[in-house]
């Protein structure tokens, strides 16, 4: 791990010292035998990657690479173990969709059902909150592993995965990880019904962890949009990677309001607006569903694009 203190250029072991500019955000932090990075960052935050080698340079945006939608340029690997690694890197954010999209449509199926069933509403509530867990989790593995502050991606393409590391400079890696903390939070949500009776109680805990995850999943997002807001790849309304952050954007303001009504009243133990909780919390889960739909979309157009060549170097 690295930090702004070490700044530097290392060229074949030596290191050389950078004077940090303030007026530019890119930064000379490492080399790799004849290879140097330079880093572009939004303040303490990297968000962009050059890789100067002998014949030019290759330019990598943060999220891109995290979700493997962009390859880092290979430096050992021939064509065949560039394909292995793609295929094996790729398993991830394929379970990170399909698990998001069963959570999602887990938390949405009780607003489309009949009032008489409510008491299995907790049960598919839970079952919703693992599956979004398990998603979360594999995400902060991703963000881990896919970490463009970290040197070392830059030297093996090897398929091996870390399961845990502290990444502060990666937006990617702080959305993910407030993201499953905010996963947790619904984990408790979820399962506390089941073990409380009273209003004071339901409030401290199923409305607190409630609120609690939602602002979680705010802050996430806000990462998420600091991640690619500085990218010019990244189009309005055009991009499948605009789309995903400002659908989850969405999907988590719903959560947040169905969380704010969602709190027991002390004189009946009733939901303060469980219509508007209700419609929120659907309203939210189909956003979310709708961004993990378009995770499989953006890797399948990638995919075409590394079937077709244009990643191969």
């Amino acid at each position: 791990m690295w930090s702004e203190k070490s700044i530097g250029w290392c060229v074949a072991g030596k290191r050389s010292e950078l004077h940090d500019s303030k007026k530019d955000s890119r930064k000379a932090m490492t080399g790799l035998g004849e290879h140097k990075l330079e880093y572009e960052t939004v303040g303490p935050f990297v968000t962009h990657v050059w890789l100067h080698h002998k014949d030019g340079h290759n330019h990598y945006a943060a999220r891109p690479v995290r979700k493997g939608v962009r390859w880092i340029r290979p430096m050992q690997l021939s064509k065949k173990e560039q394909t292995e690694y793609v295929v094996c890197a790729k398993k991830i954010n394929y379970w990170v969709a399909v698990l998001f999209m069963v959570g999602s449509s887990l938390f949405a199926i009780p607003g489309f059902l009949p009032a008489s069933l409510a008491p299995a509403f907790n049960v598919i509530f839970f079952c919703g909150s693992i599956f979004f867990t398990s998603a979360a989790y594999l995400q902060l593995v991703e963000s881990i592993n896919k970490d463009i502050t970290n040197p070392a991606l830059f030297r093996t393409q090897r398929c091996h995965w870390i399961r845990w590391a502290w990444r502060p400079k990666n937006l990617g890696y702080l959305s993910s990880l407030v993201q499953f903390v905010g996963t947790l939070l619904f984990n408790v949500n979820c399962i506390s019904p089941f073990f409380l009776v009273t209003p004071l109680q339901m409030d401290v805990v199923i409305w607190g962890s409630g609120m609690l995850g939602s602002i979680c999943f705010l802050i996430s997002c806000a990462f998420a949009w600091l991640e690619i807001s500085r990218d010019p790849m990244v189009k309005p309304f055009r991009s499948e990677e605009w789309w995903i952050v400002w659908v989850n954007i969405a999907g988590s303001i719903a959560f947040q309001v169905s969380s704010a009504v969602a709190f027991y009243l002390p004189q009946t133990g009733d939901v303060f607006a469980p219509v508007l909780a209700s419609v929120g919390l659907t309203f939210g889960a189909i956003c979310f569903f709708i961004g993990a739909f378009l995770l499989r979309v953006e890797d399948a157009i990638d995919s075409q694009k590394f079937i077709g060549g244009d990643y191969a170097q």
